[in-house]
């Protein structure tokens, strides 16, 4: 009908002398062409409904979305200069773009249940209940280059709940090898101690340990370390000094030498007690001395020199360390007569279910040399459960006392804090902890 309408229109317009008849018939085929033009639209629409459409839409959305996210690249980069943030698969942290700046964020939360069963000269003893052994955040990181860097843990502690400083350094790497550190650090001293909790294989340290542990003081630490050997040195103000004013330290002069050496395997091996972790066989042997000179003015009154050798073994699913600890008191001559102490340990797990579950039993003894006390000994056994490795863990074990534990060594820690409430008289002593850790 269009065709015939223009075709008219064409011929009368025509007619008229406004068009030549040949302009009349380009019209009427221009006509045509749009007419068929119309038609195969409508066969199009037909078949592919309103597709064309919402594809046309989907790529103004994604148009829309990249202006939005290039605005937000601008908006952040104007604040934070392009920070990057995340977690390593270790920890959390937050970095500059160029490395110059970072800190990492991590904690560990260690809760546990223990009933202790005593029997006493008066008859037995029973007590249970629950401990946050360990609730810490720690904040470790460097400043303007990697070399500098610091190391902060906050305890929240398990009598009271007070939130506390720890332990803390200021680092500084002179060389690829050689670290010199200052602040609150543990003593490089005992093996048990310096593997931290999360890598302990049973539920608390030894007895032995908390025995003679020097723990943290304050000092200057330097260290040089090779793949398979390391060397630590410590000036520091004694055993357990932790956080004190200057000229208010028991101790005039105190050093403290370790040196540790992997005959197979990587010193990295012996940061835990574990073997399950797949890293092959390590044996690593270690050995440490220290002496401390007691100061007179602010009570103290006595020298004091330990010494310490310790070997370890892993692999594949296996563990075993052993360590000896030999300490002499030397009081002023108005005090007590010297007392020499000697202290082993032997434990070892096996991995029945590769990387969870694990079995574990360890042996201890002390000599405290104090006449009418026996010497001291003390069994524990019980299994780990692996739900994540170590980050994730349960943990159950029995520890068996058979009898009171020797007179404390006053340069060590409390040879119960962490373990068992000793009452005087104990003929013979059993606890039960049950312990989940969570490492984040």
């Amino acid at each position: 009908m269009l065709r015939t309408k223009w075709t008219t229109a064409a011929f009368t317009i025509a007619g008229l002398g406004l068009l030549s008849p040949a302009q009349g018939d380009q019209i009427a085929d221009m006509q045509a062409q749009i007419d068929a033009l119309r038609t195969e639209l409508t066969q199009v629409k037909s078949e592919q409904g309103d597709n064309w459409l919402n594809e046309r839409r989907a790529e103004e959305v994604k148009g829309l979305i990249m202006e939005v996210l290039s605005d937000a690249d601008t908006r952040a980069s104007l604040l934070n200069d392009g920070a990057v943030a995340g977690h390593d698969g270790k920890r959390f942290f937050i970095a500059s773009p160029d490395g110059a700046f970072a800190m990492y964020f991590s904690g560990q939360l260690n809760f546990r249940y223990i009933y202790n069963n005593q029997d006493t000269n008066t008859g037995d003893e029973d007590e249970g209940g629950f401990q946050s052994r360990a609730v810490w955040l720690k904040l470790d990181g460097h400043i303007a280059d990697p070399k500098i860097g610091y190391h902060v843990v906050l305890e929240h502690t398990r009598d009271g709940g007070d939130t506390n400083l720890l332990e803390y350094n200021i680092s500084y790497d002179i060389s690829d090898n050689l670290k010199v550190a200052g602040g609150v650090i543990k003593l490089p001293f005992n093996r048990e101690e310096l593997v931290g909790l999360a890598g302990q294989l049973t539920a608390e340290r030894s007895i032995m340990n908390e025995f003679f542990t020097l723990n943290r003081s304050e000092g200057v630490l330097l260290t040089y370390s090779e793949d398979n050997w390391m060397v630590r040195g410590m000036f520091s103000d004694g055993a357990n000094a932790d956080v004190s004013e200057f000229d208010n330290d028991t101790s005039e002069l105190a050093l403290t030498v370790r040196g540790d050496i992997a005959l197979e395997g990587d010193l990295k091996q012996a940061k835990d007690f574990t073997g399950w972790d797949g890293e092959g066989t390590s044996i690593v042997l270690g050995g440490a001395y220290h002496f401390e000179l007691g100061d007179g003015r602010n009570g103290g009154d006595s020298d004091y020199n330990a010494w310490t050798v310790d070997v370890s073994y892993e692999n594949e699913g296996l563990n075993l360390f052993a360590a000896y600890i030999g300490a002499n008191i030397d009081p002023d001559e108005s005090t007590a007569s010297d007392r020499d102490m000697t202290g082993v340990v032997v434990q070892g797990g096996l991995d029945l279910v590769p990387d969870k579950f694990e079995v574990f039993a360890r042996w201890e003894y002390i000599d405290g040399d104090v006449d009418g006390e026996d010497d001291f000994s003390a069994w524990t056994a019980g299994f780990n459960y692996y739900i994540n490795g170590s980050r994730a863990r349960f943990t159950t074990d029995v520890v068996y006392l058979n009898d009171d534990v020797p007179t404390a060594n006053p340069f060590g820690a409390s040879p119960t804090s962490n373990m068992l409430g000793v009452i005087s008289g104990t003929e013979d002593e059993m606890a039960v902890r049950s312990q989940f850790q969570l490492l984040f």
